[in-house]
């Protein structure tokens, strides 16, 4: 049967890439990555039946409406969206691809203790794994989706290709979880489909803003906007995972269009700083991305103007002379999402700590009362 080839092709390239990532026997040699394009590739080339079946019916229906390079990227996109999942290894020294069905072994919180456990990832044990059979589902109404939206609507697949030609992340999704809390998540129940209002912004925005910033800048905005931070203690230990693929109730999680927001957000602020290329600048005023004339963006904390030159020079001994940070700490439950998040300056940052925004400039307007009140001989 056509699924079960699905399968076999999934399964068998987890176990010749996943090596001892999850509990397994460590395979020789250099350890190979797991290839989406691989399975698309395969799938393309096979012949459905006379008798097809729903996952058929729905790559015909899929194949027969959308352009030839959109099917193409779009199936990659959603065999990585529907089967599979990025799980920070056991040595939490970095994340492998894996089906959400197959057990492996990852660390997992445990209620009332900091220290997480060896536990199985499988499905019922697990929110974010799912059965074979359910991930097919997905897989289903995603494709029906897809094409049903571009039927409705043929710039769909313009903006499919222009996402992926600007991705910050591989394999960027057009679907997210309507409930990331649900229990299991990945569920056909709990797909929506996101190209939202971030995205048109961002696909204008990114061509723009990227000719203006080095790699190593880029990079490190797309990490902090997509990836989690290295959290090697405490009871969610991770990795540079997806923050959409880390457990729900994980202080770093947020959904793929919290990200988008926070994204935009940052890139917002970004090209208003001082000496921000005018050009860059100016584009964005035109194509109607910032107001004209928005002021300097400065840190919420010590109000300075921010500075771009000093923000894209080298970083000294790793200390950056700006951040990306919250204004209210994911570890206070704060929200991984545009409207949280802020440009700061290394002292900024380091005057907030573990306090919120609002505790911060109270606790700054306390200190210069009681100064006013009671000065200190010099």
């Amino acid at each position: 049967m056509f699924q079960e080839d699905i399968r076999q092709l999934l399964e068998q390239e987890e176990l010749d890439t996943v090596s001892d990532a999850f509990g397994g026997d460590k395979t020789q040699g250099r350890t190979k990555k797991y290839s989406v394009v691989k399975i698309r590739d395969a799938i393309l080339k096979k012949t459905f039946a006379k008798a097809p079946s729903d996952v058929e019916l729905a790559l015909a229906k899929a194949k027969a409406a959308l352009p030839r390079k959109v099917f193409k990227l779009l199936l990659g996109n959603l065999i990585r969206f529907s089967f599979l999942i990025e799980l920070t290894n056991l040595k939490v020294g970095s994340t492998k691809l894996k089906t959400r069905w197959l057990q492996g072994y990852i660390l997992m919180p445990q209620k009332e203790s900091f220290k997480p456990v060896r536990g199985s990832f499988q499905p019922g044990n697990d929110p974010r794994s799912s059965s074979f059979e359910v991930c097919l589902l997905v897989f289903i109404k995603c494709l029906t989706e897809v094409t049903k939206k571009y039927e409705e609507d043929s710039t769909v697949g313009q903006k499919i290709l222009r996402l992926h030609a600007s991705s910050s992340v591989p394999y960027e999704s057009v679907f997210d979880y309507t409930n990331p809390h649900a229990t299991p998540v990945h569920t056909p129940e709990n797909i929506s489909w996101v190209l939202n209002d971030d995205v048109d912004w961002l696909l204008k925005a990114r061509p723009l803003i990227k000719s203006s910033l080095k790699k190593k800048l880029l990079d490190k905005i797309q990490t902090k906007t997509y990836k989690t931070d290295r959290a090697l203690t405490g009871k969610d230990k991770t990795n540079r995972a997806k923050r959409w693929e880390v457990l729900a109730g994980d202080f770093q999680h947020a959904t793929l269009t919290e990200c988008w927001s926070v994204e935009r957000k940052l890139y917002e602020d970004l090209v208003c700083f001082k000496n921000f290329p005018i050009d860059t600048r100016s584009d964005f005023e035109l194509a109607g991305l910032i107001k004209i004339g928005r002021p300097l963006s400065r840190c919420p904390v010590t109000n300075e103007v921010l500075d771009f030159k000093r923000l894209s020079g080298d970083s000294v001994h790793g200390k950056a002379e700006y951040q990306a940070g919250h204004k209210h700490p994911l570890k206070r439950a704060g929200r991984h999402r545009g409207d949280n998040v802020c440009w700061q300056s290394a002292d900024g940052n380091r005057i907030q700590g573990d306090l919120t925004l609002a505790e911060t400039r109270k606790l700054l307007d306390d200190i210069f009362q009681r100064s006013n009140e009671n000065p200190q001989p010099s």
